[in-house]
């Protein structure tokens, strides 16, 4: 999946590219293809999006709203705001430096939550009295690197705009 969201070029659908994609035999590179397809995460097409083409900075204002019903942030486990949309320039800057201490408080209780609880997502949400999340804080791994998506309301990650962002974040942050 990383060679595929990361190439600057469409990838065919061959069983020989599959193949020499995943290092494993034929069969066995398709039998992962028609789990990843049964499950959602990947869609053969007859006519392929679009790569993404321009900076991350110029693709962002285009992707992020497009990812949830309300206000959306992206931000480095630095705290860093690469982009957002609907907030306020102080908000952003805050709501940037919790997220990194979201990840932070994550990675120092990930033994506890994995291991003694069973718990293996790296999502965090502040929820409404109903358990609805008002506010989601979702962990995006691209290499060695993390970023959190702020997502406010429903989230829509259903969406070519999620696939694009992203292929754009792997692009420009990918270190294998």
């Amino acid at each position: 999946m990383l060679q595929l969201l990361s190439a600057d070029t469409h990838v065919p659908y061959f069983p020989a590219v599959l193949k020499k994609l995943t290092g494993y035999s034929e069969k066995e590179a398709q039998e992962l293809m028609s789990w990843l397809m049964e499950r959602g995460f990947l869609q053969l097409t007859t006519e392929p999006e679009a790569v993404p083409a321009g900076s991350i900075e110029q693709l962002l204002p285009e992707y992020l709203p497009q990812l949830a019903e309300g206000r959306v942030l992206l931000a480095d486990e630095q705290g860093f705001c690469l982009g957002q949309s609907g907030y306020a320039d102080e908000e952003a800057e805050a709501l940037a430096a919790l997220s990194a201490d979201i990840v932070l408080m994550h990675e120092r209780h990930q033994r506890l939550l994995r291991e003694h609880l069973g718990f293996n997502s790296v999502s965090w949400g502040l929820l409404d009295a109903a358990g609805h999340s008002e506010l989601g804080f979702w962990t995006l791994h691209v290499g060695h690197q993390k970023f959190l998506l702020v997502l406010e309301g429903m989230p829509t990650l259903n969406r070519q705009s999620f696939v694009n962002l992203l292929s754009v974040l792997m692009r420009r942050y990918l270190d294998y």
